[in-house]
């Protein structure tokens, strides 16, 4: 065997160094046999790239929706508190409320104003904020099944799947007949609930409010959901402000949607009966809910004087609202427009 008689006429050394090289070469041997073949397939062993966290060999972990980025008012709103100068305010009963001058943004009157409380419908004044600021209102919205799934209780204008509606007819319906359809298709049927809805919170969070939380268009009873009397006038004052066609829509007392080959017709009386209540009154949203109780944002102009009042959970809200308004303008000089209470009579 001259292999083995070689293998022992070496060293110790030459040995070790001999067994080293053989070990070096084995390894490289084995590697090369689990490489990839040329056709590029991987080892069977080895998961896809797309698999690997999700605990399931082939299957795609799902990335969260990105919401869409719609455009913010970034008026910063910053009503001054001038109520001591102005005493003697009539009886109200609202657990909370405020009154406004909009032109100088003087705090007239107020109760509980940074108060979080369900806001109703009044939630339809942001609602409709971001709608202006992001849709054009000839903008057409075709009405699905997903939008219309209200309750036999709630309002409604009566939005059928396959309807449709401009932005500006869909608005008519919430700031009238303060229609949760037409609320929830302005949502659900152009960015979708969720994207509305995060709108919603950083358009109140670019006005500088602190105060509140809004988990729909619409304004139903959920815990999450609360507004303060002073947020709700910013928010409306933003709306007067900047939006026309807002001062246009919620001074409406009756509107008729004619029929078209979109949609049948809608005739909407307006549920705001501060309109026929108080003679200079023009707008804005009244709302109602079990755990809100009545709720009214109010509007009236007399001779260049604006003011807007909010009462939540009012169970006079339009004593409450006209008595507030015709205070304020007398506040500001000007007669007032209410009847003088007749004298009781004397006793005998």
């Amino acid at each position: 065997m001259p292999l083995l008689t070689a293998l022992q006429r070496l060293s110790q050394r030459q040995r070790r160094a001999l067994a080293t090289a053989l070990t070096a070469v084995v390894v490289i041997v084995v590697v090369a046999a689990n490489q990839p073949s040329e056709s590029g397939a991987a080892h069977p062993q080895v998961r896809p790239a797309a698999a690997r966290g999700s605990g399931v060999t082939g299957v795609t972990t799902p990335r969260p929706t990105a919401l869409p980025v719609l455009k913010l008012a970034h008026t910063h709103v910053n009503f001054s508190d001038d109520t001591a100068a102005h005493p003697g305010a009539p009886r109200v009963d609202a657990v909370a409320g405020i009154l406004v001058d909009a032109a100088t943004g003087s705090i007239l009157w107020s109760r509980a104003p940074h108060t979080p409380l369900p806001p109703a419908s009044t939630t339809k004044v942001l609602s409709t904020l971001v709608a202006l600021e992001n849709f054009d209102p000839d903008q057409v919205v075709t009405i699905t099944a997903d939008a219309l799934h209200q309750a036999g209780d709630e309002t409604v204008m009566g939005l059928k799947p396959g309807n449709r509606l401009t932005v500006h007819e869909l608005l008519d319906g919430m700031l009238t007949v303060s229609a949760n359809d037409a609320a929830t298709a302005l949502a659900v049927d152009t960015v979708g609930m969720d994207g509305f809805v995060n709108a919603m919170n950083q358009q109140v969070a670019a006005l500088g409010l602190r105060d509140s939380h809004f988990t729909t268009p619409v304004g139903l009873d959920d815990p999450n959901q609360r507004a303060s009397a002073y947020d709700l006038a910013a928010i409306a004052a933003t709306d007067v402000a900047e939006f026309p066609l807002f001062r246009q829509m919620v001074a409406q007392t009756d509107v008729v949607l004619a029929a078209s080959p979109q949609h049948p017709e809608f005739d909407l009386s307006n549920l705001n009966r501060l309109l026929r209540l108080y003679p200079a009154a023009d707008g804005i949203k009244p709302g109602y809910t079990g755990d809100a109780g009545a709720c009214l944002i109010g509007m009236a102009e007399r001779d260049g004087h604006r003011l807007i009042s909010v009462v939540l959970n009012a169970p006079a809200l339009y004593s409450d609202t006209r008595g507030l308004l015709d205070w304020g303008f007398v506040q500001e000089g000007l007669p007032s427009l209410l009847p003088t209470p007749s004298p009781a009579p004397a006793k005998r």
